[in-house]
């Protein structure tokens, strides 16, 4: 949905360059998408908003110029802005099935597929696989998300903050090991 913006692949690139960290490869890398991301938040936020009412105000806006084209008609200034508003419209409306494509995972998709039942299961299918409704803790179920986020909390606190006890060892476990003539010839120059 991003790449529709006009300049967002100049955006992006300026950003990236922008960047500078040191360490290892890795490490620059992990801390370069760590800033990408931060920023690509912020200017969705800011530049698209919400898609969905960014749409809905366009349509608001063209429902106005018609009730007012109906009533006294356009002036050539009015009947641009009235044309403005349907780009706009158009625009939006291609963002939020875009943005409904994405949300579905399922790249196959048309984009004109966005009403359909499978294509709206498909789209909140991740969403219900990552829902926690309730948890069960010393017998009691638990369901109103407060109580279950604190006990999730506690318990993990609790299995971290213990000692060593619950940990796996390797005492006791048998290795295999190497007499002093094998130990003598791992240290031996090589020969050819």
């Amino acid at each position: 949905m991003w790449l529709r913006v006009e300049g967002f692949k100049d955006l992006v690139r300026r950003w990236w360059t922008g960047y500078t960290f040191s360490g290892s490869f890795s490490h620059i890398l992990a801390c370069k998408l760590k800033a990408l991301k931060q920023d690509l938040k912020t200017w969705n936020r800011e530049v698209l908003g919400n898609v969905f009412s960014n749409k809905e105000a366009a349509l608001s806006q063209i429902g106005y110029w018609d009730a007012k084209e109906s009533d006294l008609g356009l002036s050539p200034e009015e009947a641009e802005a009235r044309r403005r508003a349907v780009e706009d419209f158009s625009k939006w409306a291609s963002m939020e099935e875009i943005s409904w494509r994405q949300k579905s995972q399922q790249l196959w998709l048309k984009e004109g597929d966005k009403n359909s039942r499978f294509f709206h299961k498909m789209a909140n299918a991740q969403r219900r696989r990552n829902y926690l409704a309730a948890i069960k803790v010393n017998g009691r179920r638990l369901t109103r998300e407060e109580v279950v986020k604190e006990e999730v909390v506690i318990s993990f606190h609790r299995v971290l903050s213990e000692i060593d006890e619950w940990k796996p060892s390797i005492i006791g476990l048998p290795f295999s090991v190497l007499d002093r003539e094998e130990a003598r010839a791992l240290e031996n120059p090589f020969s050819e």
